[in-house]
């Protein structure tokens, strides 16, 4: 009871401030409530003209772009090339209509087709067997030889709503030829961008009440039958008008609409009444704003009278909070002779201070702990892989060493799944780092120059030999547009289509895998580049496929891999700013999909024109060469690979071992090893750089089942010229050998370059 009569005494501030401002802002407030709702009323008739204009405007652009289609088929048809057009000679016909989409920004496409609908050519290439026999409008030029206009129809090619006007090219009375021009919708947008609105609706319907077009649309509601609904019955029935409705996603708005006769269809403009209120709600607290002032300036008196306590108080608060802003949680403000609503704001201050000082410290342990995490994650990652790939390097390498011997047929498919359970083994390894990157985020993109057509063939030509033992028919389609040179990260994308093609061949047992690639342009100029791979393999369930980019999927166990890949393909594509999809059914075959961003290289695709082969290319003549490695396995490995390629090699067990070799020797190369005991590789690097003269100078490589990028930065510091992954490659490393090797003979000073 006595904090009751404390709120409502007269010596409260609150009770005091209320009274002054509640009675100098009643009238101007029923002012302000008048001149909301007299402009609401305005925004509204604006609103509603706005609606009627783009509605005839809508109409008559229609009515326009069809009068231009009608002219342009006339044209055409007077063209010998276009009339002369059979199907065995399409060429001219191709080349008069293909440049049609570029000048007319309105339509889609100029189509040819003879007396029985076969089409003979259109802009983009040769008819492949398509006929518009059962084409609603085609029925009716054949039936009246006269210029025709469809309803709204689905084109076959572009499979986008479009208005098909058509006219027929006659000789002796007769139909010879039908050509046709495709008048596209694009147009809508600019209505939409006239009514500056986002929620604003542009909308075409055929008489059956069916959307033929709708932008924006983003419930995806094109072909949708919509006559149930009681703004859409009321359309049908009246024709023209308008009126206020509840639209089906539940936002009101005022349609205006009209019919147009030459498609019999009703051309709708919804403009949302939501905002209008806003904007008028906007005006009203503008003006609450300046009778919030002209309050302020009638109680300057009170103010004055209060100044004192009331400053005094905000002051202190106002210092507190900026304490607790700069970082001073548990700030507590000492307020027992203050007022009593500033004590009662101090009690609730303090108890929030003392509240986000416990929330800090619980963060910061959570913080702490979730570095630990990452840090114990990160070194897990990285023994894991130092100490599988460590013996995986002799179980692969013997493997192959082995089958380049003479072997009995057994013996060699044998060997041969040795070498491949090792090879499945390191898939997992690179799966499992390649994920654990890109869920921390460390996993950075490169930006150079390569030809999207050479990536794609050379995809195919990996995996032509899987495809080939299991009798499929290996295809690959590259559109004229998606040939030559682009920015972007080619590792990346060879992987993701190698995984993509890689899975086709693996769940296809009889038919087909074809490989597809097309660019594209959208609005805005951005070129896109859409990889599709098509199999005719078991297909994915229904159930199945909304799992499959998800990690550790597998669609069955018995065809291997990690249930990965998709993950990582999906991580990829969108951290290239791309998306990925797919579709299949059971049985018959998937279609997987991915589409990139990606740029014309132009300039900077001629540092990439390819260098003339030098004779000395192959491996060169026998090079003297130093190895640094403590396992005796991988030891035996390398100095196998490379004796049997005609090289000399002295193998020692530690750095310490190697720095004293290079004191007493002289070598064309080092192969060291990373972690050693007695003296590490990195340690024996820096020591080996010390030395003067030539010694100090040799190319060294580091030999290391350590592959994370830290891992690989940390040798090329110490001063290390290149890094090759454990387990070991033949071919690369020879090669390694041969390019390091031979670049010490012709240049005595090397440059550092990482090569991975």
């Amino acid at each position: 009871m006595s904090r009751l009569i404390r709120t409502i005494s007269p010596r409260s501030l609150r009770v005091r401030l209320m009274g002054v401002v509640l009675a100098s802002l009643a009238l101007p407030l029923g002012g302000a409530l008048y001149v909301f709702d007299q402009q609401f009323d305005d925004r509204m008739d604006t609103a509603r003209e706005l609606a009627l204009h783009l509605t005839d405007d809508g109409v008559d652009r229609q009515h326009d772009l069809i009068g231009e289609a009608r002219n342009l088929l006339s044209v055409l048809s007077l063209v010998p090339e276009i009339r002369n057009a059979t199907a065995d000679n399409t060429d001219s016909c191709v080349s008069t209509l293909a440049p049609m989409p570029r000048r007319h920004r309105w339509t889609t496409g100029v189509w040819l087709a003879d007396a029985d609908g076969n089409l003979i050519c259109d802009t983009t290439g040769p008819g492949s067997g398509i006929t518009l026999r059962d084409r609603e409008y085609f029925q009716r030029v054949l039936e009246t030889k006269s210029f025709v206009v469809s309803d709204f129809v689905i084109g076959r090619r572009s499979a986008k709503p479009l208005i098909m006007a058509v006219l027929p090219i006659l000789e002796n009375g007769q139909i010879r030829r039908v050509m046709g021009v495709a008048v596209d919708l694009t147009w809508l947008t600019d209505l939409v961008k006239v009514a500056k609105q986002e929620d604003a609706r542009v909308m075409v319907l055929d008489r059956h009440g069916v959307i033929v077009a709708r932008q924006p649309d983003p419930e995806g509601w094109l072909g949708r039958n919509v006559s149930e609904l009681p703004h859409i019955q009321h359309m049908l029935r009246e024709r023209n008008g308008f009126f206020e409705a509840t639209s089906a996603d539940g936002k009101k708005r005022l349609w205006a609409f009209q019919h147009a006769a030459d498609t019999d269809t009703v051309f709708a403009i919804g403009m949302p009444i939501d905002p209008l209120l806003a904007e008028a709600r906007h005006d009203l607290i503008q003006g609450l704003g300046l009778l919030g002032v002209a309050g302020v300036i009638s109680v300057g008196a009170l103010w004055a009278l209060l100044h004192a306590s009331v400053l005094r108080w905000m002051w202190v608060l106002s210092q507190a909070a900026s304490r607790i802003g700069a970082g001073g949680a548990g700030t507590v403000i000492e307020a027992e002779n203050a007022p009593n609503e500033f004590r009662v704001v101090s009690h609730a201050f303090n108890d929030m201070s003392r509240r986000l000082k416990q929330r800090e410290q619980e963060l910061r342990a959570a913080m702490e702990e979730a570095r630990a995490g990452s840090r114990a994650k990160e070194e897990f990652l990285a023994t894991m892989s130092h100490e599988i790939r460590t013996p995986m390097n002799g179980v692969i390498g013997f493997a192959e060493m082995l089958l380049e011997t003479p072997l009995t047929a057994e013996q060699r498919r044998y060997a041969s799944q040795v070498r491949e359970a090792g090879r499945s083994l390191l898939t997992v390894i690179n799966d499992v780092l390649d994920l654990s990157k890109l869920e921390a985020g460390k996993l950075d993109l490169v930006n150079v120059p390569f030809r999207i057509d050479d990536l794609a063939d050379r995809c195919v030509a990996i995996v032509r030999l899987a495809a080939e033992q299991k009798g499929l028919v290996l295809q690959t389609a590259i559109s004229a547009s998606a040939r030559g040179f682009v920015m972007g990260d080619p590792d990346r994308v060879r992987q993701i289509l190698l995984n993509l093609l890689g899975n086709a061949v693996k769940f296809t047992d009889s038919g087909s895998v074809r490989l597809s690639v097309k660019a594209s342009e959208d609005d805005r100029g951005t070129r896109r580049y859409t990889f599709t791979v098509t199999d005719t393999g078991i297909g994915i369930p229904e159930e199945r496929q909304n799992q499959l980019f998800q990690r550790f999927t597998q669609l069955e166990r018995g065809r291997g891999g990690t249930g990965l890949g998709l993950a990582i393909c999906r991580r990829l594509v969108e951290l290239m700013g791309g998306e990925i999809g797919m579709e299949s059914r059971s049985g018959v075959g998937s279609t997987f999909w991915f589409g990139l961003p990606l740029q014309p290289a132009g300039s900077a695709a001629t540092a990439l024109e390819p260098a003339a082969p030098s004779a000395t290319s192959a491996y060169g003549p026998g090079y003297r060469i130093l190895l640094a490695e403590d396992l005796a396995m991988n030891r035996d490995l390398a100095v196998t690979m490379l004796t049997k390629a005609g090289h000399h090699v002295d193998a020692v067990n530690d750095g310490a071992a190697a720095v004293a070799a290079m004191q007493v020797n002289s070598y064309d190369l080092i192969l060291m090893d990373v972690q050693m005991p007695v003296m590490d590789g990195l340690e024996a690097t820096r020591e080996i750089r010390a030395m003067p003269g030539p010694a100090g100078r040799i190319p060294i490589v580091a030999l290391s089942a350590g592959v994370l990028a830290v891992e690989v930065e940390r040798c090329l510091q110490s001063g290390m010229n290149a890094h090759l992954a454990k387990p070991l490659d033949k071919a690369k490393l020879l090669a390694a050998v041969d390019h390091w090797a031979g670049l010490a003979l012709r240049d005595p000073v090397p440059q550092l370059i990482h090569q991975n």
